[in-house]
């Protein structure tokens, strides 16, 4: 989980500071080279948010999608907020990301010029997770039921009817363009059977807070979440059982775990401390993945169909090939909490605190708007 403290998003509990859910920042943002450090967590306007770079050779571009901020023009004016922190990130196609984070903040990134626009949202909570079904199509979650969808690549967005108004939802996984899954707060579990249009809450397999979802297809899937929690449906839903993991003791807290991805029979888990396991038989059984670090992870995803991509804090960003090697993706310095990760077939995108974007160094041509 992302503990910490608390930085402009108030939470009313320990239970709910969440990877993604609450993904707190830890109190101090580090250097990377001779980049300044930044410290504190009161509410602050967005301009005070620190301007960062990062060395070309680490083949990423580092963005801060931070509008210019002037001040109030009379004490009624209230000072602007705080958000420097970003969770999701999604390339609906090509030259176009998309990056959503805390109080409801969405950018749209041509990636070729790296160029944003912020584009206005339906909803005042902050937002976790996206998803996009072809180039057009998405969906995001986040904050108080949050249900967003979009039909024109993240331009606009339109709140949907959502049956978990008063609990968090965390992540969203589509096996289909029909069948989709949202998991989140106590154990939430929506599913929708009509591509997103409809959401219904299904029996919930936990009181858990659940914070990861992948299908595979429409009835095979795991959820994942709060205090080592991991389970599989191979009916859509209605029953899950416990996966068996071998979980080391790495602190007195039960670890949870953050994330989820797969393709085809490959199914890997992230969690606390560094916690990272691979199933290459369609969830039979899981390998642990050691790495160099017991950093909290909390985004995996796969380039080019061979090596996985593993982001979390304090600069954690990782390669790992089919073999199991690993090496590091930027410097050992970390830069920010890395909480969202996108691939492409040979390309990673990241970002996190503190309101930055990694973009690829080779920028991609745009194949529209």
């Amino acid at each position: 989980m992302y503990s910490g403290h608390v930085c402009a998003i108030p939470r009313s509990s320990v239970s709910s500071v969440l990877p993604g859910s609450g993904r707190l920042l830890k109190g101090a943002f580090f250097l990377l080279a001779a980049v300044l450090a930044v410290t504190g967590c009161t509410r602050k306007p967005a301009a005070t948010i620190p301007h960062l770079s990062i060395p070309s050779s680490t083949g990423f571009r580092l963005i801060q999608p931070i509008p210019p901020v002037s001040p109030p023009a009379s004490p009624s004016r209230p000072i602007p907020p705080y958000i420097g922190t970003l969770y999701a990130i999604a390339v609906p196609h090509p030259g176009v990301v998309v990056v959503a984070g805390a109080q409801s903040t969405i950018w749209r990134i041509q990636e070729k010029n790296g160029s944003w626009t912020k584009i206005s949202s339906p909803v005042s909570a902050d937002l976790y997770k996206m998803v996009f079904l072809d180039g057009k199509r998405g969906f995001a979650v986040g904050d108080r039921g949050t249900i967003l969808s979009t039909a024109d690549a993240g331009k606009s967005w339109v709140r949907l009817p959502s049956p978990s108004r008063h609990r968090f939802l965390q992540d969203i996984d589509f096996p289909d363009a029909r069948h989709g899954y949202i998991v989140g707060e106590k154990g939430s579990l929506l599913a929708t059977r009509d591509g997103g249009r409809t959401w219904t809450a299904l029996s919930s397999p936990t009181g858990q807070n659940l914070y990861a979802v992948y299908f595979r297809d429409a009835l095979h899937g795991w959820v994942a979440g709060w205090g080592k929690t991991f389970l599989e449906t191979r009916d859509g839903g209605r029953t899950f059982a416990p996966v068996p993991l071998s979980i080391p003791r790495v602190t007195r807290q039960d670890p949870s775990f953050n994330a989820l991805w797969g393709r085809g029979d490959e199914v890997v888990l992230a969690g606390d401390h560094g916690l990272l396991y691979r199933s290459s038989d369609g969830g039979r059984s899981f390998g642990r993945i050691p790495l160099p670090v017991e950093r909290d992870l909390y985004g995996v995803c796969e380039e080019d169909s061979s090596r996985l991509v593993v982001a979390g804090e304090e600069g954690t960003l990782f390669m790992v090939g089919t073999s199991g090697s690993v090496r590091r993706m930027i410097p050992p310095a970390p830069v920010a909490d890395f909480l969202g990760v996108a691939c492409g077939s040979r390309h990673v995108r990241v970002t996190g605190v503190p309101g930055i974007v990694l973009l690829p160094s080779d920028k991609p041509e745009t194949s529209g708007n």
